[in-house]
């Protein structure tokens, strides 16, 4: 038996230092000889788990779940088999099989966060909310410090646009490590959709201190000067992004966009049309219309957007464009002629003609150029 003992803490060796596959070879040779010169259960039993972790880690979840199986009929209710059989079930996104074990574990082990978490985590991928959270507070009641839990139930806020309580435990979070800069910039996003634009940049400047190229910061403080107008200092990490990746049209358009405000026309229309050599983007297209319109282009400019148009004919920013581009053109009917063609947009006539009277082309611009982060 001691032979054996030895040969599995070799094996277990092999499985630390993340050396799955000789260690796999390694337990499949003890089973071998197992077989041959029948043991205790309990050394069957760790074999079969120690080959089982080994199939799980690389990914071979289906293969792996079968060993962890019959462990788990050798010692019903060892933590170990049960919670590899449960962490596989999830490996393959069978979300409720997985519960199925965790909550098993949970009878055995009623205070074990980390199991609650996972069972959080699974309820929050299945998008159940009531049950993501309860089994999040749970844990968190047993243990306020788990970072897991914490960053779960922030996720879970966060996406259903609880965005006081994501902050809540979020900054809990930052309490622990301050350094978390995922979490920094998640902050940050919630301070920037709420237009507390000083906020968010100031999260996004500790998530840079931390790494200076981290695009998620870098894009959120970009995005938040633009908030506030400031769009010259916006340029600089905008383009810093652009250095990492030239042929992001997203950052492209946001360029172009920031380029237009400061007047920067020729330089804006290059960028759209770099954006344009790839793909019909929309508000590249957006970006021309308001480079020919400033241009009083008023012919180009009408071209594009009635093109556009007749690919996202319900487009209202585009709808609004063209109206001002014949406002702006001496052609007052045909701005009519527009609300009559697209009246199914607006629902009333006073509301078009009152936002098409009180802009000035800046403020028009302002108003549909907002764009949809989510789009």
């Amino acid at each position: 038996m001691s032979d054996f003992t030895a040969k599995i803490d070799a094996a277990a060796n092999l499985f630390k230092s993340e050396n799955f596959e000789d260690a796999e070879r390694a337990y499949k040779e003890i089973l071998d000889e197992l077989e041959k010169n029948p043991e205790s259960i309990e050394l069957k039993a760790k074999a079969l788990i120690g080959l089982a972790g080994c199939l799980r880690e690389q990914l071979f979840f289906d293969e792996a779940i079968p060993f962890y199986e019959e462990a788990q009929k050798l010692r019903p209710t060892d933590k170990e088999s049960l919670m590899g059989l449960a962490d596989s079930y999830r490996g393959l996104k069978h979300w409720d099989k997985a519960m199925d074990y965790w909550k098993m574990i949970l009878k055995l082990e009623p205070q074990d966060y980390l199991v609650m978490t996972r069972i959080g985590d699974a309820y929050r991928k299945r998008g159940d909310f009531e049950n993501a959270e309860k089994y999040y507070l749970m844990s968190l009641d047993v243990n306020s410090k788990n970072k897991f839990a914490l960053m779960g139930i922030g996720d879970l806020y966060y996406k259903n646009k609880k965005y006081n309580r994501a902050l809540e435990f979020w900054k809990k979070l930052l309490e622990i490590n301050p350094r978390f800069i995922n979490i920094l910039t998640m902050v940050g996003n919630v301070y920037r959709i709420w237009k507390q634009f000083d906020k968010s940049i100031e999260y996004y400047q500790k998530a840079l201190e931390i790494d200076r190229n981290n695009f998620y910061a870098l894009y959120g403080i970009a995005d938040s000067l633009r908030g506030k107008g400031r769009y010259k200092d916006s340029l600089k990490y905008w383009r810093k992004i652009l250095r990492n990746e030239p042929e992001n049209e997203r950052i492209l358009t946001r360029l172009g966009d920031c380029l237009i405000r400061i007047g920067k026309y020729p330089e804006a229309e290059e960028t759209y049309k770099q954006v344009l050599k790839g793909s019909y983007n929309k508000y590249a297209v957006i970006g021309m219309i308001r480079i020919k319109l400033e241009a009083k282009d008023y012919d180009k400019a009408t071209t594009v957007s009635r093109e556009y148009l007749t690919r996202f004919p319900n487009d209202q920013r585009v709808v609004l464009l063209l109206a001002k581009i014949y406002e702006e053109g001496g052609q007052g009917e045909k701005a009519l002629e527009v609300f009559e063609t697209y009246k199914t947009v607006f629902k009333d006539k006073k509301e078009f003609m009152s936002r098409l009277a009180s802009s000035t082309i800046e403020h028009f611009q302002s108003s549909i150029e907002e764009l949809d982060e989510n789009e």
